[in-house]
């Protein structure tokens, strides 16, 4: 959607190659991993593992180059440079910057993707919730670079718990399980964990079950009851209460506007 000073992006879990230069500033959210090849600002290419809950800002004019086999759904939005700031250019701390694990940021992101995902959406607040998410992001991108910290030193062990969720999102996944995995007491692996990924892990294996209900919504024919089981809800009603708490949507508004009918 195109307000003039910005415009705002939903990109689907799908396969992309691209290669752009914005003329203004670009901050994305990333609501799936991601792994691929990228270039940023002319540098050579190198791999990339991009977690949910990663928030990028690119400066304009930077020279960008992203490719990845499997995609994931992604938040992009493009802010005009005159709009960045009213009485001076906007600086970042370096061209481009990515922040992990900012709570306010992904749920700021999961507001604006209910919206735009709505059919219609209502574009008086999809505009003011692009406001609010572009002031987040800029107020984070501003921000002189932090050392790495504990638990940036922690994200090998966060890796295996993803990977480990992934594995298994058919199943029940609890708090004790997944930190035993991580080799740290309940609460301590709460805490790191959201601060690596910007939610709490009950919050995330929710989530991610519902990117692969929606995906099945969206590609096949199923019986919700069945897509419900495959992506470990404990019934039908359990996967509509969720899909409607976090799109505003039931399976059945969401395949109607999404896939099929």
């Amino acid at each position: 959607m195109d307000f003039g000073w910005a415009n705002v992006t939903l990109y689907p879990s799908a396969p992309y190659s691209i290669r752009s230069q914005s003329s203004g500033y670009v901050l994305g959210l990333a609501f799936e991993r991601q792994r691929g090849v990228h270039a940023i600002g002319g540098e050579r290419r190198q791999d990339f593992d991009a977690w949910p809950g990663e928030l990028a800002c690119a400066s304009p004019e930077v020279n960008i180059f992203s490719e990845s086999m499997q995609g994931g759904e992604y938040l992009a939005l493009h802010v005009a440079r005159a709009a960045s700031d009213p009485v001076a250019d906007t600086r970042l701390a370096a061209p481009r910057v990515v922040f992990h694990g900012d709570r306010r940021a992904v749920r700021l992101g999961w507001r604006l993707r209910r919206l735009l995902l709505a059919a219609p959406a209502d574009s008086r607040l999809v505009e003011e919730q692009m406001a609010l998410f572009w002031a987040r992001g800029l107020s984070l991108a501003q921000l002189p670079a932090r050392p790495a910290g504990r638990y940036d030193l922690e994200r090998a062990v966060h890796a295996r718990v993803l990977d480990y969720i992934d594995d298994g999102m058919d199943g029940p996944l609890g708090l004790d399980e997944l930190a035993r995995l991580a080799g740290m007491p309940p609460l301590r692996f709460l805490r790191s964990f959201v601060n690596a990924v910007g939610t709490t892990p009950h919050a995330y294996i929710t989530e991610r079950r519902l990117q692969r209900a929606r995906a099945l919504l969206r590609s096949s024919a199923h019986p919700v009851a069945a897509i419900a089981a495959d992506c470990g809800f404990a019934h039908q009603s359990h996967l509509g209460a969720a899909l409607k708490a976090r799109l505003g949507l039931s399976p059945r508004q969401y395949r109607a506007l999404h896939g099929r009918a």
